[in-house]
């Protein structure tokens, strides 16, 4: 008995590390002031130690689970791992192998690949029935309050221009995961309120969390947190729609007074964040995308020019260096083909159909789902899948619960299908 429940505090556990972890301990142990001499060697101080103690937990719930490999494995997720096998193979050829193709310092891509993003998918995917998601629910959003709180009275900038910047939430916590993490806030405490019973005080509270999460989110500068959560937002409204007329109706509605008042909340925007607001006008009315531009046709040419099997994992510099497309299904399709790229797509498309049915009939974790959303268009703006650990990890256990989920109905007597039958 005491070892289950230590297998249940440890699976959980890793499970909101994955979430809020680095966000909360960077923001604990690091200076937040941009004034700092030596900023590498200081955050490596920090985070090296927080990824190798992530690892030891990872390790540890995958052996206290490995009774459960026996568990019959849902389609999709055999799908996500070889997806995942050939990215790596994908990787090793064109590091190692190539002669054409001479990288710098790939050590920190390997890192990333197996010491944190393939640890988290299969120490959850493992362990995702000793997972308490109630505890989880409530460590997140205490870990994301926290850290929110603590950064809102922080002036840690990243001058884009003389008049504009961005803000950090500390020197290894950038922009983009800064507001992620605001619209996170936003979309845990939307959901808090929406499901439970709360007195007045709590509720005051939540709105007052909901105020500095939006805050966060606009002043860090990135425009990929507002497009996650207009994106969640309307998702949510659609779903949960009585019917798809309903749902249709209210987020056409929903999408008409958006535009109507586009100048007034532009402007209110600029009052926050000044850049935030200056990059939106860009985005909306010049089709700006901040560079980005340059980076899908050239991902787009490396596809034309290998469509089979795949030309890149990433775009490649004279230098030795490399930056992925800044859209996920692009680098898919550059680095993986054709084949890989539609693997991406039915990933993507199952994860959102997971979402919808968990949303529709009102599942008690269904906050999850929510999460996975926001993180699949973060993906599709700013960041690569073998960078983004918990996109992975959430992409596995939406596999494994909506399967789990499909069993209980069927038991039930109920039909509906969370997954395909094949």
């Amino acid at each position: 008995m005491e070892n289950k429940k230590i297998n249940i505090f440890l699976s959980t556990f890793n499970f909101v590390l994955c979430f809020v972890g680095y966000q909360l301990v960077t923001t604990l142990l690091l200076p937040a002031s941009s004034d700092t001499t030596g900023l590498a060697s200081i955050s490596r101080t920090v985070t090296v130690p927080y990824r190798a103690f992530t690892l030891i937990i990872s390790i540890i719930v995958i052996f206290l689970n490995l009774r459960n490999l026996s568990k019959k494995i849902p389609f999709p997720l055999k799908l996500f791992l070889f997806f995942w096998l050939a990215l790596i193979v994908r990787v090793f050829y064109d590091t190692a192998i190539r002669f054409d193709v001479k990288l710098e310092d790939t050590s920190h891509l390997w890192l990333y690949i197996f010491g944190i993003c393939l640890p988290a998918v299969f120490s959850i995917l493992i362990s995702y029935d000793n997972i308490d998601l109630d505890k989880s629910l409530k460590w997140i959003y205490i870990g994301i309050l926290i850290t929110l709180f603590l950064t809102f009275f922080s002036k840690q900038y990243v001058f884009v221009s003389a008049e504009m910047k961005r803000e950090d939430a500390n020197i290894a916590f950038d922009t983009i995961g800064y507001g992620h993490l605001g619209t996170t806030g936003v979309i845990l405490s939307l959901f808090i309120l929406s499901r439970k019973k709360l007195l007045l005080f709590k509720k005051l509270g939540i709105f007052l969390f909901i105020g500095i999460s939006l805050f966060s989110m606009l002043r860090a500068g990135s425009r990929g947190p507002i497009v996650a959560l207009i994106f969640v937002m309307l998702f949510w409204l659609f779903v949960r729609g009585k019917n798809i007329l309903i749902g249709t109706t209210i987020v056409i509605v929903s999408g008409t007074l958006l535009f109507i008042s586009m100048n007034s909340l532009l402007n209110s925007i600029g009052k926050i964040s000044p850049i935030m607001e200056a990059r939106l006008k860009l985005t909306i009315y010049e089709g700006h995308t901040s560079g980005r531009d340059p980076l899908y046709q050239e991902a787009i040419q490396a596809f034309l020019d290998k469509p089979i099997l795949g030309k890149q994992f990433a775009l490649f510099n004279n230098q030795g260096g490399f930056i992925y497309s800044h859209n996920i299904i692009l680098d898919t399709f550059m680095g993986l083909g054709i084949i890989g790229g539609f693997v991406i797509i039915w990933l993507i498309f199952m994860a959102l159909k997971m979402s919808f049915n968990l949303i529709k009939t009102n599942d008690s974790n269904y906050w999850i789902a929510l999460i996975l959303i926001q993180e699949i268009v973060a993906n599709m703006f700013s960041g690569a899948i073998y960078y983004d650990y918990l996109l992975s990890a959430l992409l596995a256990f939406i596999f494994v619960y909506a399967a789990d989920r499909q069993k209980t109905r069927i038991k039930k007597g109920q039909n509906r299908s969370l997954i395909p039958v094949l």
